[in-house]
């Protein structure tokens, strides 16, 4: 870990809620800044119970007009499983992809993917109005088991023919249990970081709505995005920080930004 009295973040312990394999980037970030962090997930990414309907969409790539990754791991589970069903994407000239934010997007070029559309906000609303017309247009939504209903909406709203298949599922890791969750908040942190409505969930389910206030009086709340701050309140928690742009680097940017002005 590094410390140094000249940097913001000395002496702060913040809990990462982030998936295992995701977590490292937020991590090294705030470690930069002085942070001692605690790597906490409180969702685990798995594959789909049946993938049948994931399936024909991979094998059927080339009939859509539109592919749409909202997360980085839907890009991934996505790729997997073509690369499982041997599915290569090579010829696919009529269908366009389109990536929610940049690290979804660096994502989609790390296996050989650039994307045709990127929205200047990270926002469902931004990207279907970036899509322009798409009345009759079909668009493969690819996505967790639990993603919200409004993107799908919106577009259907439009004219579009949707077809949305749950190319992952997030689960409550099996180590995360109440008691584990319970010793570290009462060991002392100092912030929490949130970075998707489930990550939220899960950690209030695991607390119990009984003792979360009361382990959190002294922790301060920090979000990547409206969505993720929705969840939060609607579990009961007051976010203190919120990310003006809805990725690693601004929800980063916003924590030390609210530590320089305490």
């Amino acid at each position: 870990m590094q410390t140094s009295s000249l940097k913001p973040l000395n002496g702060m312990k913040v809990l990462i809620t982030r998936p295992e394999n995701d977590s490292a980037s937020l991590s090294t970030k705030l470690q930069e800044l002085g942070a001692t962090t605690l790597d906490l997930p409180t969702i685990a990414i798995v594959p789909p119970e049946k993938t049948d309907k994931l399936d024909r969409a991979i094998r059927g790539a080339e009939g859509y007009d539109w592919i749409i990754f909202t997360s980085v791991n839907a890009v991934r589970s996505f790729h997997e499983r073509a690369g499982i069903l041997n599915v290569q994407f090579d010829n696919l000239k009529r269908t366009k992809v389109a990536a929610i934010g940049p690290a979804t997007a660096n994502a989609l070029e790390q296996f050989g993917w650039k994307p045709d559309y990127v929205p200047e906000e990270y926002l469902s609303e931004k990207i279907v109005v970036g899509l322009g017309d798409v009345n009759g247009k079909r668009i493969l939504l690819p996505r967790a088991d639990i993603a919200s209903k409004k993107l799908p909406s919106l577009l259907t709203g439009r004219g579009a023919l949707v077809d949305e298949v749950t190319a992952y599922r997030t689960v409550i890791p099996k180590d995360l249990t109440p008691g584990r969750l319970r010793s570290v908040l009462e060991e002392g942190v100092d912030l929490i970081t949130f970075t998707s409505p489930s990550t939220v969930r899960n950690f209030a389910q695991a607390v119990g709505s009984e003792e979360l206030l009361h382990l959190l009086k002294t922790a301060k709340i920090a979000c990547i995005g409206p969505v993720t701050v929705e969840a939060a309140k609607e579990s009961g928690l007051r976010v203190s920080i919120v990310a003006m742009n809805h990725t690693i680097e601004g929800l980063v940017e916003a924590i030390e930004n609210e530590i320089r002005t305490v």
